[in-house]
């Protein structure tokens, strides 16, 4: 059932092809800008898109595909199970807020006991360790 291996993931698939074709990052990075006509990549680009911080867009899978020689298919699906992970992750990960206290905070010597006057009316207003509950 599970007889297929895990799809590389586009890091390791740009790094692989990297070393294979004997290129710095700055390297690719000038041959992508020969390439593609644009200089708008740099050698941090690269280096994010090995360390999985980015993920290159369609138009530079299509360069880089033409320069490390290989298929946009295969640069195509890395790229998008990449993104999907992400994706996966930043759902999984719940931020902080969402978290429910499990007990009311406990008051500390900060907190201040209401003073009333009279007629029943605060003097001023409590104030209560965070989290409010």
């Amino acid at each position: 059932m599970h007889d297929r291996e895990p799809p590389e993931s586009i890091s390791e698939l740009l790094r692989s092809a990297r070393h294979r074709h004997k290129l710095s990052q700055r390297e690719l990075a000038d041959a992508l800008i020969e390439a593609s006509g644009r200089d708008t990549v740099t050698r941090s680009d690269i280096s994010r898109w090995e360390r999985g911080k980015r993920i290159p867009t369609g138009h530079w899978l299509y360069w880089l595909s033409r320069v490390l020689q290989i298929p946009l298919a295969s640069l195509r699906q890395a790229a998008t199970v990449a993104r999907k992970y992400r994706l996966m992750a930043a759902v999984l990960q719940r931020p902080p807020w969402h978290v429910e206290p499990r007990h009311k905070p406990e008051r500390n010597s900060g907190d201040v006991a209401e003073d009333r006057r009279d007629d029943g009316r605060s003097v001023r207003p409590k104030r209560y360790q965070w989290p409010l509950s």
